[in-house]
């Protein structure tokens, strides 16, 4: 309880961390199990490159972008943001490749943080159950369903986060209640 977490989602031009750039990103911090919505943040990125089609996903364009702000401004307010903290994500294996492509960039360096990743956690307890995992059952959206969370709309940084957030909850909240009683 006392751990402070930071849900994370990037949007991303696609998703080879070595080829494409990172088009958004939002986060939102998680303390003694609440979303403090006060540190959300969100943060459209200016890229390098066009959005191409994944602004199909996204529906980030390329004008919009050209407003956005270098990487090299909106990465070290995450760092700040993050300091001390346990970084949640949905697919973290790629939201993380984008990171640390992008500290490496800057920094020559990648960013070591402490992660946890809903949809590994998701994908474990299926696979503890023996149940058969159908394509697209670890979607950031189908695992919410199964935790009886609403449907959110899709593809926006900030909104994912918030909803990886949730999610992160609503599966904490489950293991607490398998505890035996004290």
């Amino acid at each position: 309880m006392d751990t402070r977490y930071v849900a994370v989602d990037l949007e991303t031009t696609g998703l080879s961390p070595e080829a494409d750039e990172i088009a958004s990103i939002g986060w939102v911090a998680v303390e003694q199990g609440c979303i403090l919505l006060e540190t959300a943040r969100h943060y459209r990125v200016r890229l390098e490159k066009g959005v191409g089609q994944s602004a199909i996903y996204h529906q980030l364009t390329d004008s919009e972008l050209q407003q956005g702000e270098p990487l090299s401004t909106v990465l070290p307010r995450l760092l700040e943001a993050i300091s001390g903290s346990v970084l949640i994500f949905h697919n973290a294996q790629l939201d993380m490749g984008f990171l640390n492509r992008a500290c490496r960039s800057l920094w020559a360096a990648p960013l070591p943080v402490p992660i946890e990743d809903t949809m590994q956690l998701e994908l474990r307890r299926l696979q503890h159950r023996q149940q058969c995992i159908p394509a697209g059952a670890l979607r950031l959206f189908q695992c919410r369903h199964r935790y009886g969370l609403p449907d959110v709309a899709a593809h926006d940084a900030l909104g994912d986060a918030i909803a990886t957030a949730e999610l992160w909850l609503a599966m904490k909240a489950g293991e607490y209640q398998k505890c035996p009683a004290q």
